[in-house]
């Protein structure tokens, strides 16, 4: 049985990875056309200063001596959000007894840019119903 504090602990934690891993998705995205449209590579710290772009190098050659990759560390960081994400994804999946196509929806908002949003607009509204239906059957 869930409890009504888990199933909001559970909605609440995926309304956030969701955000947060969307906006990281973004952010990638931004990364990407910066490099491969514009031959740029975000940097931080050395000649360039706090942040500023370098042109692309091959092979990591070219690249400053000193400082932060920041194109790598987004992707990174992005990687990281999407596994948690992952986790919050199969929670709800969990407590709400939802279909299996329903974890691979919600999977793909981490995977296509803006589709985090609009999935967990609409997930949130279904699975409220699910979580207030399910604790109207225990009490």
């Amino acid at each position: 049985m869930t409890s009504p504090t888990e199933a909001q602990s559970a909605l609440s934690f995926y309304r956030v990875t969701s955000v947060t891993t969307g906006v990281f998705l973004l952010l990638v995205v931004a990364e990407m056309i910066l490099k491969y449209a514009f031959g740029q590579t975000i940097w931080s710290g050395g000649s360039v200063g706090f942040l500023g772009l370098v042109p692309n190098a091959v092979d990591d050659t070219g690249l400053p001596e000193s400082g932060t990759d920041i194109s790598k560390t987004l992707l990174q960081i992005h990687g990281l959000l999407y596994v948690v994400y992952l986790l919050a994804d199969f929670r709800i999946w969990r407590l709400a007894e939802l279909k299996f196509k329903d974890f691979v929806v919600i999977a793909m908002g981490g995977i296509v840019p803006l589709s985090s949003f609009f999935i967990e607009r609409s997930y949130n509204k279904k699975l409220e119903v699910i979580f207030a239906e399910k604790a109207g059957k225990q009490n």
